[in-house]
């Protein structure tokens, strides 16, 4: 499966998206499409979970990759984490006004050692949360 994928990098057309997302997904081959753990793919063939991530670093499975992402990419996957969970409360994209409150999702998730809660209190506090536009057209039964 590897040579298949690695063979359709080389096409500029696809080479833009694989070779930021290629490394994660052979770092998780260890697992089947449901989650499954395995050791061989479906033609009997052993599994590598070896792979090189986009910043060049090398990760081995799953636990090499949460590592990775837990310790050097802690910020990044933070910071999606924020924008993602923030846009879903406030049911609209997040705007460059919302920067001061992703800002402080982070220092309470660091100041509360990560824990989710933290973050959810921090939006339901916050005046975007509490002021949503367009609560004047909600009709009561």
């Amino acid at each position: 499966m590897r040579q298949l994928v690695e063979k359709h990098t080389t096409d500029p057309r696809c080479a833009g998206c694989h070779i930021h997302i290629d490394g994660y997904g052979f770092a998780l081959e260890g697992y089947d499409a449901i989650g499954r753990v395995r050791s061989k793919d479906l033609a009997g063939r052993p599994i590598e979970t070896r792979a090189k991530v986009f910043d060049g670093t090398i990760v081995d499975d799953a636990q090499g990759l949460r590592d990775y992402l837990q310790n050097r990419k802690r910020t990044a996957v933070l910071g999606q984490f924020n924008r993602k969970l923030l846009g879903y409360a406030l049911g609209r994209a997040v705007m460059l006004s919302d920067r001061p409150l992703l800002a402080e999702m982070q220092r309470q998730l660091e100041a509360q050692n990560y824990r989710f809660g933290a973050a959810v209190e921090t939006i339901v506090n916050s005046r975007q949360f509490r002021e949503i536009r367009g609560k004047e057209m909600i009709v009561e039964d």
